[in-house]
């Protein structure tokens, strides 16, 4: 018999004082006793970093966000310096903004949502952080690892070594159907 899973996007609604504490994204395979087996606080992040051989996809997973200053850490210096080729200079901001790889939301902000904007110190959109549904998580991270991102924002200076193909999963707008009221996401198309 063949099995597959199905991946359906949730949105709730929950008061901000229940958020107090939450850093990643957790997908369990046993609510009744939890085990961690997924963090998608940051879509495409360790889909990026870390490399299927030695399990680093799983074991990134699986730890906590605490761990992300070793074990991250590490796959996004290897990943960085050894294949894409960027600078240390680079290396060092993308470790500064990814880890721990958990959504910061700054409650205390009053502007938008901007994805990884209370990491950039407003750099990318607004200081609030956290995403809107209409931000292009995997066009923005791409960007980052293997664009112009970084230098961009005048984080670190350019090092030649971006690799423009390979800045975007070339999924338009198109693609995406959101409404103005909750639940926010609109029909299948």
């Amino acid at each position: 018999m063949k099995q597959f899973m199905l991946l359906i996007p949730i949105a709730a609604l929950v008061p901000i004082a229940l958020l107090a504490g939450c850093g990643a994204n957790t997908v369990s395979r046993n609510p009744e006793s939890f085990q961690q087996v997924d963090r998608l606080a940051r879509p495409v992040v360790n889909e990026v970093f870390a490399s299927v051989a030695g399990d680093r996809h799983k074991t990134n997973n699986e730890i906590s966000p605490s761990q992300d200053s070793t074990q991250l850490a590490n796959d996004i210096q290897n990943f960085m310096r050894n294949t894409a080729g960027r600078s240390q200079a680079i290396t060092d901001v993308v470790k500064a903004v990814l880890v721990p790889d958990v959504l910061v939301a700054d409650l205390n902000q009053t502007d938008s949502a901007a994805y990884l904007g209370s990491e950039t110190g407003g750099a990318t959109g607004g200081k609030f952080g956290g995403r809107k549904l209409t931000d292009d998580v995997a066009d923005i991270s791409l960007g980052v690892v293997f664009g112009k991102t970084v230098s961009a924002l005048g984080l670190a200076p350019a090092d030649g070594k971006d690799i423009p193909t390979l800045t975007s999963d070339n999924v338009g707008s198109g693609g995406k159907h959101f409404t103005a009221t909750f639940p926010y996401l609109g029909a299948p198309r």
